[in-house]
């Protein structure tokens, strides 16, 4: 079937599209300001399927329960499940929505607090998700480009809800694996490590509190984040001294010490000699394997 667009005053829809991934795609999408007493169903739906309320008022019927909806609600409908939803007669509501799949989909509604258990959420960023859905019906046309951009104002759309669910909650929410903040970590040491960079910078980037990372870190490292970094710095020190001919103040700079007399010496607490001294040692030990040969 191929893909359709309808666009009048009351009613936008862009339906029909293809699957371009398989962790998470657009099915459709769209907007409706709805007349008294509208309905849908009972049906059935192939995917999943988000409403988002604007204005206005109306029931959803899902697992025999009836919800009394309005504005900032949200609601999700799960694949293969007999649902009923209606605008109110008095006061019809207008609403967006957004049907999707994919491997990832349940996993992104769990994290917006949507679920089989929950199957009402309160959003206030209206206008950020109605600018994703009007980004996926603007983008109508069937390019490579436009599908790029609808996939993308999709996970727009999800990381909205995510981002405002976490930001209701009472404590701090970490979504991943403790190994996979701290691969960050590392990973960021590894292209910081010459800037002045610290604990409290690396905990920024990967976007989680700072207790919490140090004893992550710790946890999984076996040292502190703080001796992490001096240990890989000071590595790097030991390298450019045996295989470059850069001062000391150079060599200092390129680790991310602006002061070389700290690097001296704090080169020389951890390893009872100065870099001076460590450069001169390694230099007769080149000479003397020379003479050797």
């Amino acid at each position: 079937m191929k893909p359709k667009f309808t666009n009048s005053a009351r009613y936008k829809c862009l339906e029909y599209l293809k699957k371009h991934s398989v962790d998470l795609y657009l099915c459709y999408c769209g907007m409706e300001e709805c007349e008294p007493g509208h309905y849908y169903g009972p049906a059935t739906r192939s995917e999943y399927l988000i409403h988002y309320i604007l204005s206005g008022k109306g029931i959803f019927q899902a697992d025999g329960k009836t919800y009394h909806l309005g504005e900032y609600n949200a609601f999700v409908i799960y694949p293969d499940e007999i649902t009923f939803y209606q605008a109110d007669t008095e006061d019809p509501w207008t609403y967006i929505w957004v049907g999707f799949g994919g491997a990832k989909a349940e996993t992104c509604l769990n994290y917006a607090s949507l679920n089989k258990e929950n199957r009402i959420g309160v959003f206030k960023c209206k206008e950020e998700l109605v600018n994703c859905v009007k980004g996926m019906l603007n983008a109508s046309k069937l390019t490579y480009a436009n599908d790029l951009k609808r996939e993308g104002f999709l996970f727009m759309f999800l990381s909205a809800l995510i981002n405002e669910n976490n930001a209701n909650e009472q404590h701090n929410i970490y979504d991943y694996p403790y190994q996979i903040y701290v691969e960050h970590a590392l990973e960021f040491i590894d292209h910081n490590y010459d800037k002045d960079i610290k604990v409290n910078d690396i905990a920024n980037y990967i976007g989680i509190d700072r207790s919490y990372f140090a004893n992550i870190f710790k946890k999984i490292m076996h040292v502190s984040p703080q001796q992490y970094l001096i240990n890989y710095r000071l590595e790097k020190a030991r390298n450019l001294l045996k295989k470059s001919n850069l001062s000391i103040s150079e060599i200092s700079e390129r680790i991310g010490y602006s002061d070389p007399l700290y690097f001296s010496k704090l080169f020389k607490k951890y390893y009872n000699i100065s870099p001076t001294e460590y450069r001169t040692q390694i230099e007769e030990l080149v000479s003397a394997s020379k003479k050797g040969e």
